[in-house]
């Protein structure tokens, strides 16, 4: 495979909501321990059966307890809302317009766009996902680089680069400065 890899990709190629949902199975696949979901559930329950024993114990009335379920309930509302919000947001974002040049090296990856150049050393990349859409280069636990699919010849073309891109990534010393832009 040749040093330098160029692709132009679009950043809305890949939907957001896919790359969201994408970007959300990988960090559960490396989380050690519990996941999100169970800590979260295991929280949820504590809370509601410390409520319920400080409403009984106070006297309060079962509707005083229902309400406060019910606030709850509201919360978790707005913080899905939240995240449509977010997609909302993303989906408009001036980034997502126009066609990128990615070029992928040894060193790292140089994405450039209308507005902005951005070079981003392998060290500093969390890794890189395969999906059905295309390549996502990770670069923290929120934000990514879509490499569409079409850019590729091939599925075998699409796995081959992103094996390189984990060699580059494993043969990076963490400690490197980053290359100069």
């Amino acid at each position: 495979m040749s040093t330098n890899l160029e692709f132009y990709s679009r950043f809305d190629a890949i939907d957001i909501d896919y790359a969201l949902r994408a970007l959300s199975a990988e960090r559960r696949r490396r989380a050690e321990g519990w996941g999100r979901q169970v800590r979260t559930t295991i929280l949820i329950a504590a809370f509601v059966c410390v409520s319920a024993i400080v409403a009984f114990a106070s006297d309060a009335s079962m509707w005083t307890f229902l309400s406060f379920m019910l606030l709850m309930g509201a919360g978790l509302l707005v913080i899905r809302q939240s995240r449509n919000s977010y997609i909302k947001t993303l989906s408009r974002s001036r980034m997502r317009e126009g066609v990128a040049r990615i070029v992928l090296s040894p060193l790292g990856m140089r994405i450039t766009h209308p507005g902005y150049e951005v070079l981003i050393s392998w060290s500093h990349m969390e890794g890189v996902l395969v999906t059905d859409q295309g390549l996502l280069l990770l670069i923290d636990a929120y934000d990514y680089c879509p490499i569409e699919k079409s850019a590729f010849n091939s599925d075998a073309h699409m796995k081959e680069v992103a094996a390189q891109i984990a060699a580059w990534r494993s043969a990076t010393d963490t400690d490197a400065p980053l290359p100069d832009a």
